[in-house]
């Protein structure tokens, strides 16, 4: 292991040990860079000679088979393919006689570029004169264009050829100067991996056996030792300070280990009393419940009572009959208490009974518009008692009461899906957004008198609201909306929980 006497940091040999494993590298990947560089643009030159040669041979086998193809068929696809390879051949035809020269073969690429455009000239003349139908003359055209097609083809192979042999002694001579530059590149890249890994290894050695020292120290305390000894270790100051901070770690856990257990035995206390709570709120629910089975308004009792006397005076025992048993459905439906669900066709039973009642007391100053569909499955379905009465007191008190012209009330069910839907709409006053927002985030705090409270259970929207979604365990189960002029109290409930109960109750 190095001694750090004279107090070197890990950091500073870190970046001593980059510094050098960059420079090292750098001038193996400077040197590899350069001679490939050089070598790149030898191959390319090679290629490049070859490379617009053998494209054009190319083009020109491809535009004489579209020639004959346009002059045996006059296909539109053919004489648009023949015009593509024009172009290009023209395109690749000007980059040749920028190598044209004095030189023997600056010569010989000079002479092809004039044979290419002579050509493309008789190939353009010819597609004319078998556009305009002039037989003999397209004839002639296409044999010339065969001929010097042949010549053109054979004068670039023998270009090629020439320039393969040429190339032949560049590329031997650039293969020695490849397998060279691999030769010097692998050797400086043996002598930069050897020298690296072993400052690699000095260097991890040194830090990593006061760490495995820490390591045993770190374990003990794991295991419910906090009164292990650390003791000191100046590698490094970096080392010295590990220790030290790893000794303070150790009295803060011990420390905190005994708050900790403190806090536990006050938290234990806290539950307990929170439990305590819990169970009274739950006692004052229960109790608030019961209120509500038992709660009738006086007021609408007597109401009732007098209108039943005066009708049984104005029209006879008939009418007084009907009116006395709806209310007293009303009544004995009301005392069956909120503990018991209902159905929904018990619902709409009470519902159509309260308004009879209404429909009696008030006359012609409102109607009531009830649709439900007769299947069982939606009939039999289970909610909580109670559900819809308070709804249609609500948009009768706060609707259709307050209209001078009268109004309309309307309860409607339906299915999508695996929801059942049940709308109650009124007629009336719009509420504002922000009192529905109150109303469904249960925030609405009521200065409620002794109209409001209803006409038969003083059960509030609140509560409907409450007792759904704690039976349906959902959020959405309503919905409050304004359109057509009418307030529609949505209810939006799951089909889904019915089976569920079926299940368990099979069980």
């Amino acid at each position: 292991m190095i001694k750090n006497k004279q107090g070197i940091t890990y950091r500073t040999k870190l970046m001593g040990f980059f510094l050098l494993a960059t420079a090292i590298t750098s001038m193996v990947g400077w040197y590899g860079y350069t001679s490939s560089r050089v070598l790149m643009k030898d191959v390319t030159n090679l290629l490049n000679k070859t490379q617009v040669l053998t494209t054009l041979y190319n083009e020109l086998d491809q535009i004489q088979n579209d020639l004959e193809v346009y002059l045996s068929t006059r296909s539109s696809e053919s004489l648009q393919s023949f015009y593509d390879h024009s172009n290009s051949i023209s395109n690749n035809n000007s980059i040749l006689k920028k190598d044209a020269g004095f030189t023997e073969r600056g010569i010989k690429i000079k002479n092809l570029t004039g044979m290419v455009d002579h050509y493309l000239k008789v190939l353009d003349e010819t597609i004319i004169d078998k556009r305009n139908k002039k037989m003999d003359d397209y004839a002639s055209g296409y044999e010339q264009a065969v001929k010097e097609y042949t010549y053109i083809g054979n004068y670039i192979e023998k270009i090629m050829s020439t320039d393969l042999s040429d190339s032949a002694e560049k590329y031997i001579e650039i293969q020695k100067e490849i397998d060279r530059s691999t030769t010097i590149n692998f050797f400086m890249f043996g002598i930069s991996i050897i020298l690296i890994t072993f400052i690699i290894i000095l260097f991890s050695i040194e830090i990593t056996k006061p760490i495995k020292k820490l390591v045993s120290y770190a374990k003990e305390v794991s295991e419910g030792n906090f009164e292990v000894e650390v003791g000191e270790e100046k590698t490094s100051s970096e080392i010295t300070i590990l220790y030290q901070t790893f000794r303070k770690m150790t009295i803060s856990i011990r420390n905190y280990v005994n708050e900790l257990q403190e806090k536990q035995r006050l938290e234990r206390k806290l539950i307990e009393e929170k439990v305590d709570n819990l169970r009274m709120k739950n006692a004052l629910h229960e109790a608030e419940l019961l209120a509500l089975q038992s709660q009738v308004n006086p007021h609408f009792i007597f109401n009732s009572i007098n209108i039943g006397a005066k009708v049984a005076m104005l029209q006879g025992d008939s009418v007084t009959c009907d009116y006395l048993e709806n209310f007293a459905d009303i009544f004995r439906y009301n005392l069956k208490g909120l503990d018991y669900d209902a159905t929904l066709q018990e619902e709409i039973d009470n519902v159509s009974a309260y308004m009879s009642l209404l429909l009696t007391r008030f006359g012609d100053s409102f109607s009531f518009h009830l649709e439900v569909p007769k299947e069982e499955e939606i009939r039999k379905f289970i909610l909580p008692r109670m559900t819809l009465q308070p709804l249609i007191e609500n948009a009768y008190i706060h609707g259709v009461s307050k209209c001078e012209e009268g109004g309309e009330i309307e309860l409607k069910v339906g299915k999508e899906e695996d929801r059942l839907l049940i709308m109650i709409s009124n007629t009336g006053e719009r509420i504002p957004e922000e009192t529905v927002q109150l109303i469904l985030s249960r925030k609405l705090k009521y200065q409620k008198n002794q109209q409001q409270k209803g006409h038969t259970t003083g059960i509030g929207i609140d509560n409907v609201l409450k007792r759904l979604r704690l039976f349906y365990e959902e959020e959405d189960v309503m919905a409050i909306r304004f359109s057509e002029g009418k307030t529609k109290f949505i209810l939006n409930l799951p089909m889904a929980k019915q089976s569920n109960d079926a299940c368990d109750s099979d069980a």
